[in-house]
């Protein structure tokens, strides 16, 4: 059972995790990583434009949101860059000790959860307000599907829009775009998790360091070589990647893979809520602001 230490009005999980937060906002680490995702959506949008003038296409804002995060905003990229703004998990200031002394672990590890979930949570909201800022000179007001009405029209065939069938048929620009985040945050939201766990067990350096393996392990293993196929977490990351080739089946393979992320995110929690309450928790050591 956990200890029951009566805390002050103030030492809730919330306020824990919104000071986790804030330390993690104002950092220079996290100002500098935010500018250098900032010039990769404006290199993402500078693809695109390209992209429309070849075609000749107009799109809407919510169509260029959800082809972005269809993709996850270049997610090799944003992901290494995000793995360097949470790597260092739980944060080494002087308010844990504080926390931790004023309220029992259970909740302590309640407001580590939360606050990484509010840090996937500012990270997509600020890649999309990145990416829509940075798209207002491209895109033409209006909403609902243009490819849906190129084809309509006769413009184009269906096989030639950018946007797949099955999203036009099934979707509008709005809920698409929800969907296409869901994978980016489960992917981002496992990460964090994974690291937090290392670094509650002691090693923080140790998720970051594999996080950071297999984002590049595509690139620097040849994995033809091996006699099975070998599967890198990043290959489910993004909505293209999971409901490609599965013509008809989309719906399916999406629940699959999301009960997948589910069952390891449930895991996680679970492994973390039962390791706080018997490993050493010591925060004296670093005590930067």
């Amino acid at each position: 059972m956990c200890e029951k230490k009566k805390a002050p009005l103030g030492q809730g999980v919330l306020s824990m995790a919104l000071a986790n937060f804030d330390s993690w906002l104002r950092s220079p680490r996290t100002i500098l990583m935010l500018l250098f995702i900032a010039a990769i959506c404006y290199l993402q949008m500078c693809g695109y434009e390209m992209k429309l003038n070849e075609t000749g296409y107009t799109m809407h804002l919510g169509e260029t949101l959800f082809y972005e995060f269809k993709f996850g905003c270049n997610m090799p990229m944003t992901t290494v860059l995000f793995l360097i703004m949470v790597s260092e998990l739980p944060r080494r200031i002087a308010y844990q000790q504080y926390s931790l002394i004023r309220s029992s672990r259970c909740r302590w590890m309640a407001a580590q959860l939360l606050y990484c979930l509010m840090m996937v949570v500012a990270m997509i909201a600020l890649i999309a307000l990145f990416i829509a800022l940075m798209a207002l000179p491209l895109v033409t007001p209006g909403s609902g599907w243009s490819d849906a009405a190129r084809i309509a029209s006769g413009e184009i065939e269906p096989y030639e829009a950018l946007i797949s069938e099955f999203i036009l048929n099934n979707y509008t620009p709005f809920t698409a775009t929800l969907l296409a985040m869901i994978p980016v945050f489960c992917f981002w939201l496992t990460m964090v998790f994974v690291i937090l766990m290392f670094g509650v067990w002691g090693s923080p350096v140790f998720g970051v360091l594999m996080y950071a393996f297999l984002m590049v392990a595509n690139v620097t293993i040849l994995f033809e070589a091996f006699p099975f196929q070998l599967i890198l977490p990043i290959q489910y990351a993004t909505l293209d990647n999971i409901i490609s080739g599965y013509d008809g089946k989309e719906i399916q393979q999406f629940l699959k893979i999301m009960g997948v992320y589910a069952a390891l995110i449930v895991s996680l929690v679970a492994v973390m809520m039962i390791s706080v309450k018997r490993v050493e928790l010591n925060f004296h050591a670093e005590s930067k602001q």
